[in-house]
């Protein structure tokens, strides 16, 4: 990849899924694939399956790589989510402003203080600086990160700042505000989040230097991004501080790459890896985002992400013989298929395809070895056991996909399914021919490594949320942006405030993600309810978006909430 007089500027997409690490390298002129590879994933240092995914590129349709000039790169990674999943965040201590949210932390290292504010934004109970100084010199020695939630930060930051200003004089590890993180009240879920996020910023620094010594060991200089979870790109700056929001950004890469390679504006999106099959639907270039935020384990975050079903089918999915049935069994869960050196028994729909010879990259005898052991103790001749065990894949992909209620009414019902991910052709193929659906089925060119694709033609975006209400207290209006709570005598000025500085933050935050045009869009819409006859003012509900690139809005009165535009 070295310099010509004429040089074609590429994005270096790369994904770090379950099972392998994708990379493409792709030329945003043209919109086409110019080199693509993949490796194995090193779950234990993802710098290898990085340092690997890029020395496997390889040229696609004669592209002469040493014309490519790298302009950009771009990552989605499982660290976050893994991380959390495992339990692997680092100690994290809890200081709480005021009372205790209800329902199970994920830290025991916790402190109350005291401080009050009220939903207005108003302090009603100072906090205590002793009682500061004291509840972090009692937490110090014991963790490696703090988290600082407050119930009603989001409408008055004033107390989680006054926390952190000491906790920065005492110490230089990572402390989170929960009003840095989120602007909605749902204490309880944005304590979680910022804990959750304090945890994996001494987790992500590793990373971070990680891939900044990759980049530099190959001479790239481009700035780098990660995919976050709602499918927008985050600096490597930005995530160091904010890791949470990297979690389910594989998912969201790969619906963003099966659009792409497929060339159409709708669809529903069946990404098939290794573990799992998520499946989330686009309608108009718009992508649904979850009304509630991303769950990972057991932890509800505030954490923006996209709208995605998940179930266990994968290429690596445990097939085992019902020896009182005589027939197979597919599991959901995920065992290392015996064509790639797992156990000389065990069968997954992988090891179907090695033993019928589909797939010939691997270990074909060993995949048969399994095939035949799991046969025998099924009573079975190896042929029927083979076609049983392709036939519960099969179902499981018509049950999930094409039969699921959520994909069946109204326009849904007639939108094609888009399938990606290493697996995808074959068993997609294979419903195509064999099963009784009524959809088109899209298997695009790039298929296999469509997540990285998705990473590649990832775009900035900042959305920052404001709302303006009734203040009763002075029969005016109070507006709540950023943390911070202004007070209004009249509407029309609180609105104009709202979108205002909502517009502002949002394009700084866009802005300090690099060398981007950022385009932004605020609206606003107006909450009424019905008393009898009678129609009352709720609410003013502001929303400031950031964008790189080409920005398409939906039209204001035709917007969905929470979705989110991705032409």
């Amino acid at each position: 990849m070295t310099n010509t007089t004429k040089l074609t500027a590429c994005v270096l997409g790369i994904d770090t899924g379950g099972t392998t690490t994708d990379a493409v390298l792709y030329d945003p002129l043209t919109e086409s694939v110019v080199a693509k590879g993949m490796a194995p994933t090193t779950r234990q240092d993802l710098k290898n399956g990085i340092h690997h995914s890029i020395d496997s590129l390889r040229p696609v349709n004669g592209a002469d790589l040493s014309d490519v000039q790298i302009e950009k790169v771009v990552l989605s990674t499982t660290l976050a989510t893994n991380a959390i999943v495992e339990g692997q965040g680092r100690p994290t201590g809890l200081i709480l402003i005021g009372s205790r949210p209800k329902g199970e932390l994920p830290t025991e290292e916790v402190v109350q203080i005291t401080g009050k504010i009220n939903i207005k934004g108003r302090e009603t109970e100072p906090v205590d600086p002793d009682e500061i100084e004291a509840a972090v010199t009692q937490m110090l020695p014991k963790v490696e990160a703090i988290a600082v939630s407050g119930m009603m930060s989001v409408r008055n930051n004033a107390h989680e700042l006054a926390v952190k200003k000491v906790i920065r004089c005492h110490s230089k590890m990572p402390v989170v505000c929960g009003h840095e993180l989120s602007s909605k009240l749902g204490y309880h879920d944005r304590t979680v989040t910022t804990v959750l996020n304090a945890s994996l910023i001494p987790i992500i620094e590793g990373f971070v230097q990680a891939v900044r010594e990759t980049m530099a060991e190959r001479g790239i200089t481009a700035p780098v991004y990660l995919v976050k979870g709602d499918g927008a790109l985050a600096s490597l700056e930005t995530i160091a501080s904010k890791p949470i929001e990297t979690i389910l950004s594989g998912p969201a890469a790969s619906i963003l790459g099966a659009m792409v390679l497929a060339k159409t504006d709708s669809g529903i999106v069946a990404d098939m890896g290794g573990t799992t099959t998520d499946t989330g639907v686009v309608r108009h270039h718009s992508l649904t985002l979850s009304p509630v935020g991303a769950k990972v384990g057991q932890w509800q975050t505030q954490v923006d992400s996209a709208k995605l079903a998940t179930f266990g089918l994968g290429g690596d999915t445990e097939i085992y013989p019902d020896v009182s049935a005589g027939a197979p069994v597919l599991t959901t869960h995920r065992v290392p298929p015996a064509c790639r050196g797992g156990e000389k028994e065990d069968l997954t729909p992988t090891d179907l395809l090695c033993a019928e010879g589909r797939l010939t990259r691997w270990d074909t005898a060993a995949s048969q070895y399994a095939l035949a052991f799991q046969s025998r103790r099924a009573g079975l001749d190896e042929k029927d056991y083979l076609n049983q065990a392709k036939a519960l894949v099969v179902d499981r992909i018509v049950a999930k996909v094409f039969s699921e209620p959520a994909y069946s009414e109204g326009a849904d019902a007639e939108l094609p399914v888009i399938a990606i991910g290493a697996p995808a052709k074959t068993w997609y193929t294979l419903v195509k021919n064999e099963a009784d659906v009524h959809r088109d089925i899209l298997v695009p060119e790039h298929f296999e490594v469509a997540n990285a694709v998705g990473a590649a033609t990832a775009a900035i975006e900042e959305r920052v949320d404001a709302l303006v209400r009734p203040d009763e207290a002075t029969e005016g209006f109070v507006a709540h942006v950023g943390g911070q709570s202004v007070f209004f005598e009249d509407k029309d000025e609180a609105v104009a405030y709202a979108k205002a500085e909502a517009g502002k933050i949002a394009q700084k935050q866009a802005e300090s993600q690099g060398p981007e045009t950022i385009h932004t869009d605020v609206t606003d819409k107006d909450i009424q309810q019905k008393i009898g006859w009678r129609w009352r003012y709720v609410e003013t509900r502001v929303q400031a978006v950031a964008r790189s690139g080409h920005l398409t809005l939906v039209p204001e009165e035709e917007k969905p909430a929470f979705e989110k535009n991705f032409d």
